[in-house]
């Protein structure tokens, strides 16, 4: 879902831009208080080099596609929605200057797509449980999927937009399937650590623990990173089948 330099124009990089900033400016005023708690710190770096490293595994999600975890409404679910989308925000930085997993250019609408849109959804939704963050969780890719469609048709002249119509229904067809394991995945993290993410026992020693335990996954994903699937994820494969390579360029 990594959106690479080539994949918008220069008038859309400022509209994300600003867009990204200025839902990150919100995001942070909302998780104010939690910045200052040692303990929601320990969790969101716990839970942030998770996120970092499941993003870094693909799996084959069926023939010819590969997908990895979003994770933005996870980190929302069990960080709050501002810290939760700082802490998205974090990674997609990291990734995009030290990786060049993402274009430094196409930052803010990777922002904007996984980190600002899941936060918005689990700050609107009525409950927390697991299933309604699940529910959540699978929506937010579709929807991101979605505005990857528009971000990357802006200002663009009517002679490069033929066939955006197929690029549009592949995408997001594609990411309908690929929401519905993001929602298996995010009911299973969320499940697993439900315990220890409690408010009434978010305390420095169960933060530190469940810190920990993030830490020691996030580890063993980087292990089997050599065995991620070389297929073309979600994005890269409805770029190629609709004939748009160039959203693909760097």
């Amino acid at each position: 879902m990594h959106l690479g330099n080539g994949a918008i124009t220069p008038e859309c990089v400022v509209l994300t831009v600003s867009a990204g900033a200025a839902g990150l400016a919100a995001a942070a005023a909302a998780a104010r208080a939690d910045l200052a708690k040692r303990d929601k710190l320990l969790l969101a770096a716990g839970l942030g080099a998770l996120v970092f490293a499941a993003q870094a595994v693909n799996v084959p999600a069926w023939a010819g596609v590969s997908a990895h975890l979003v994770g933005g409404v996870l980190l929302a679910s069990l960080l709050g929605p501002g810290l939760g989308a700082c802490t998205m925000a974090l990674v997609l930085a990291v990734q995009a200057c030290l990786l060049g997993d993402g274009g430094v250019a196409a930052l803010g609408a990777n922002i904007v797509n996984m980190a600002l849109l899941p936060a918005a959804l689990v700050a609107l939704a009525k409950g927390r449980s697991t299933i309604v963050m699940a529910l959540l969780a699978g929506l937010a890719v579709p929807l991101a999927a979605g505005l990857i469609a528009i971000e990357t048709a802006l200002f663009r002249p009517a002679a490069e937009l033929a066939g955006w119509s197929s690029f549009a229904a592949l995408l997001i067809g594609t990411h309908l399937w690929i929401g519905v394991l993001e929602a298996g995945c995010t009911a299973g993290v969320i499940a697993a650590l439900s315990r220890l993410t409690e408010p009434a026992a978010m305390q420095p020693r169960y933060a530190l623990r469940t810190a920990a335990w993030c830490l020691a996954a996030a580890l063993v994903l980087i292990a089997i990173w050599p065995l991620s699937s070389g297929l073309p994820d979600g994005y890269e494969a409805s770029a190629l089948a609709s004939g748009q390579e160039r959203l693909l360029a760097d």
